[in-house]
């Protein structure tokens, strides 16, 4: 298939114009940037426009099939037409791809300059669309601490998107899971700025791997400027400013990765930050992002946050005003799921030369993105490539053990492993025993078997399905409807032992699960932290019985474990399940597995004791008389120290991480090495992370009080030892002062272990020279 033969005979035609067959914008080999250039010299005024904005859905499905209402899309594309989604989740990518591909290839050979969609989809565990290989979510990910591992699962979500034409992805997140309340922690990799900044770089960089003709295989949009401390957890409300705050707290992992990886795109947040929304927001877009933090992709609009503006936070009087003040204020595209984004309105301005040299900017850097990614050169996909390349058994295989190494176990009095001759029955109890919880924006029907195991399934698969006394107990979503908790203490006293699995938030995008029950995920925030509606009552129950009971929590957040729950012989928490968490959580039960899972957030003790994260700020921890307030929060009496905190996860062995060896004074401008060993002292394969934090003893602006500067994973046999040697520059030991890199001389206390918790840590110190 000739791609461009109809835009080359036609551009022949524009007026005041002389061209060559080949015109320049289709000369590979002059830059992105050179491509671009021609041929926005060659759109007219409504073309320009239309590219600010796309058809987020082309794609609904009925009864089972993929519904394509080309009414609605053509209607949509007349004024919106620079990038298409992929509709809804539940359609299979091989039912799509036909009509998304002719809809491609309409676009390519049935307009004037034959200037295509680049195809954007947003891409956090799976594909948008249904039928590739399901991973865990970014919280269950991050947990492995395994970087390499990681990387090798993106790069086969980011392959399976590329089979299926995508050239552009709505991640990474890089927000900081500050608050447990937030509805979209399960979004995020965790509440440290350099763990998300690893995570992060390991994903743009791998997504955005060139192939072996120079082109970016998929784009990437780091997200959300600036997010993760919005008021009350709750998704679209204000968060404070502040330079140092913003720099410190929230920029960190963005001004790395931007450093380190340089993603092609960033979207803005829909928080109103120092009562600006970002979406208008000059000053946190040029001033900060722009100029001090450096940043020269593409700026887009969070869905629909231009119009909330107007609908919200009424700082626009109309739509004009807001597309205008949004254009001026710097963003570059607009992301419009309905398809009436306000964008389209700057058509009527094309006198006003501010706005003409605006959107000649904007549309530069979205066809720099497409000549990039090679949406103009490449062939369409086929459907043979999306066969070989969905759920190839090296993908599997990459799924099954990041699975494996993302589930985090927080207690274990020594009912665990569990071996299989003392097993003859086992009671599953509770709804998110018999789901697949992968959070919103994966593509997975929670209780349709065709998307992996669930918990129930896999322990049947291991026992039999005879030998399994599966009850729900209560509902998954919030009722209060306690029949059934009778039958799960039946079953569980029948069996003599208890897997209780709770959780929160099941569900995506799809209409049919957006209600008013919903208790996690995008828009659903949680003011209460325990287990949503009666599945505290139901755990209770069990517990009740004497039966040994595990307890399995699953979801995007973090829980209040109060008394009763920490009766329970074992915890762990799966987070976001992929296909395959359900075989890995019973290979780990059974001992087949060792877990290595560590958190990311720390896990809060009461509903009002947050924020909790480790690296609260020395004045957090003072409750202001001495003695006489030993807690930070009286009732319950609390510490902004928690015992389940960042960095921590028990093992089926011990380890040991020996004192370090280290310079005790370092140049001003060296670098800090420590070395250490590391020995697995039991019986048992397994795998620790050393985690090295540090803090300055003196500075400028107050400092947390420990800061995660390294982290590695390492595997060990039993007995076998392995030195860890981490090097850190000195410029990295910094801080933001008004905008500004701060690093001091002096000295500094570093701290190396297996978890943020003081008994788990050695201290010592190093001296900074002059």
């Amino acid at each position: 298939m000739v791609r461009f033969a109809v835009a080359a005979v036609l551009l022949a035609g524009v007026q005041g114009l002389s061209y060559s067959p080949c015109p320049p914008y289709l000369d590979l080999s002059l830059s992105p940037k050179e491509r671009a250039a021609d041929l926005i010299q060659r759109m007219t005024w409504e073309e320009k426009v239309g590219q600010l904005g796309g058809i987020r859905r082309p794609l609904t499905r009925t009864d089972g099939k993929a519904i394509f209402n080309k009414t609605s899309f053509d209607t949509i594309r007349k004024t919106q037409n620079g990038q298409i989604g992929l509709g809804v989740q539940y359609n299979y990518a091989k039912d799509i791809l036909p009509i998304i591909n002719r809809l491609r290839a309409e676009q390519i050979n049935g307009t004037r300059l034959g200037i295509p969609y680049v195809t954007m989809t947003d891409s956090i565990n799976s594909m948008w669309v249904s039928g590739g290989s399901l991973f865990p979510g970014a919280v269950s990910m991050a947990s492995s601490w395994n970087l390499d591992l990681y990387e090798q699962a993106i790069a086969a979500i980011r392959d399976e998107n590329h089979a299926l034409g995508v050239n552009w992805v709505l991640s990474p997140e890089l927000d900081v899971a500050y608050d447990p309340r937030n509805g979209r922690n399960g979004e995020m990799f965790g509440e440290d700025t350099h763990l998300i900044s690893e995570f992060g770089t390991r994903y743009v960089k791998t997504m955005q791997e060139k192939d072996e003709n120079g082109f970016v295989k998929i784009a990437t949009t780091v997200k959300h400027w600036v997010y993760g401390r919005s008021n009350g957890g709750v998704n679209r409300a204000s968060m404070e400013g502040g330079i140092n705050h913003i720099m410190n707290n929230l920029a960190t992992p963005y001004i790395n990765v931007i450093k380190e990886a340089k993603p092609l795109s960033l979207m803005v947040s829909y928080s109103t930050v120092d009562r600006v929304p970002m979406s208008i927001n000059k000053y946190m877009i040029q001033n900060v992002l722009r100029d001090i933090i450096g940043f020269e992709g593409l700026i887009m609009s969070d869905a629909n946050s231009i119009e909330y503006t107007l609908a919200e936070s009424r700082v626009s009087k109309s739509r004009e005003d807001a597309a205008q003040k949004a254009l001026r204020a710097g963003l570059e595209h607009e992301l419009s799921p309905g398809g009436n984004g306000l964008f389209t309105t700057l058509v009527e301005y094309v006198n006003d030369t501010d706005i003409a040299n605006l959107i000649d900017k904007s549309v530069s850097a979205l066809l720099e993105i497409k000549f990039a990614t090679g949406v103009f050169d490449n062939p369409l996909p086929s459907a043979a490539n999306l066969e070989r390349t969905l759920r190839n058994e090296r993908h599997l295989e990459i799924n099954r053990n990041i699975s494996r190494e993302s589930i985090v176990l927080l207690k274990n009095d020594g009912i665990l492993p569990l071996k299989r001759s003392n097993v003859s029955k086992i009671a599953v109890v509770g709804a998110y025993a018999d789901m697949i919880n992968s959070g919103m924006y994966a593509a997975c029907n929670a209780t349709d078997p065709a998307y992996g195991n669930s918990l129930r399934r896999s322990i049947a698969r291991k026992l039999g399905d005879e030998n399994v006394l599966y009850s729900p107990g209560v509902d998954a979503l919030p009722s209060n409807d306690s029949s059934r908790i009778g039958a799960a203490v039946t079953a569980a006293q029948e069996a003599g032992l208890a897997v209780v699995v709770l959780g929160s938030g099941y569900g995506t995008f799809d209409v049919s699960e957006i209600n008013n029950r919903r208790t996690d995920g995008e828009g659903f925030a949680h003011a209460e932290l325990g287990f949503p509606g009666l599945q505290q009552q139901l755990l209770d129950a069990v517990l009740d019985t004497g039966v040994p009971t595990i307890l399995i929590m699953s979801g995007g957040q973090t829980f209040v474990l109060n008394e009763s729950t920490m009766k329970t012989n074992a915890i762990l928490h799966s987070w976001l399940s992929g296909e395959f968490t359900g075989d890995a959580l019973v290979e780990i039960l059974f001992g087949d597995v060792n877990p290595s899972g560590k958190l990311t957030v720390t896990m809060p003790q009461a509903n009002g004791a947050f924020p909790v994260a480790y690296d609260y700020l020395p004045s957090d921890d003072q409750g202001g008389f001495g003695t006489a307030t030993l807690y930070d929060w009286q009732w319950p009496q609390v510490a902004r120290y928690a015992p389940l905190r960042f960095g921590f996860g028990l093992t089926y062995t011990t380890f040991n991480i020996s004192r370090p060896i280290t310079s005790n004074t370092v140049p001003y401008g060296g670098n800090v090495t420590v070395d250490s060993t590391v020995t697995n002292k039991g019986k048992v394969g397994g795998k620790e992370v050393v985690q090295l934090y540090y803090r300055p003893e003196h500075s400028v602006i107050e400092f947390p009080v420990m800061k995660l500067i390294r982290f590695v994973k390492v595997g060990l046999a039993p007995g076998e030892s392995k030195n860890v040697s981490l090097i850190v520059p000195h410029s990295e030991l910094g801080y933001y002062v008004d905008g500004k890199w701060n690093v001091e001389s002096g000295n500094y206390t570093f701290w190396i272990g297996s978890s943020s918790r003081t008994e788990d840590l050695h201290q010592f110190n190093v001296t900074i020279s002059l």
